[in-house]
């Protein structure tokens, strides 16, 4: 046959199989590396989920109630309970540091300070770790802080795992001279 009558624009039904089998190879190479991507950012997303929960799980939770003691219209003491707010860590309760912060100053009690004193509420053993399901009064008593009537002060608790709480209350302006107040 001469070369301008042969009509090659047709594919044969090899070819197209040919063609079709590389489509669905490609096809699978892509879908594959899209799941591998997929299934690596879904575990990573996970641990990171689980980090933020064994984060979050060790805060420490204070009580509601704050009881001060005001002596001369000043603050004597303030004492308060803290509990883990959830999940099974336990913090050590003789490596916290305290703070009463005020808008003129910052009074810092380092651990094994005098003026911090620890007393358990309720202990399921008798370590001075504080886990789940227990309780500890915190009491503080500073030497002065000027803190009065009508003043605004926070309380700062702060383990060595990061683990915080704080508390800020208003001592009532119309409070007596030396009596004891529950703040909320």
């Amino acid at each position: 046959m001469p070369r301008e009558e042969r009509d090659e624009q047709a594919f044969t039904g090899l070819e197209a199989g040919i063609i079709f089998i590389a489509f669905v190879v490609v096809a699978s190479v892509f879908a594959y590396v899209v799941l591998g991507a997929g299934m690596a950012t879904s575990q990573k997303n996970q641990e990171v989920l689980h980090a933020a929960l064994d984060e979050a799980g060790s805060a420490l939770r204070p009580g509601n109630a704050v009881i001060t003691k005001l002596d001369g219209g000043l603050l004597r003491f303030s004492e308060f309970d803290l509990e883990t707010a959830a999940g099974p860590t336990a913090i050590d309760m003789e490596s916290v540091t305290c703070t009463i912060a005020t808008t003129e100053a910052l009074f810092t009690f380092p651990p094994g300070d005098p003026a911090v004193d620890l007393s358990w509420r309720y202990r399921r053993d008798t370590d001075d770790v504080l886990e789940a399901g227990e309780v500890v009064t915190v009491r503080l008593t500073p030497d002065s802080t000027g803190i009065g009537r009508g003043d605004t002060f926070t309380i700062g608790v702060t383990a060595t795992g990061g683990e915080t709480a704080s508390l800020t209350r208003t001592i009532p302006a119309g409070a007596g001279e030396n009596v004891y107040i529950e703040l909320f």
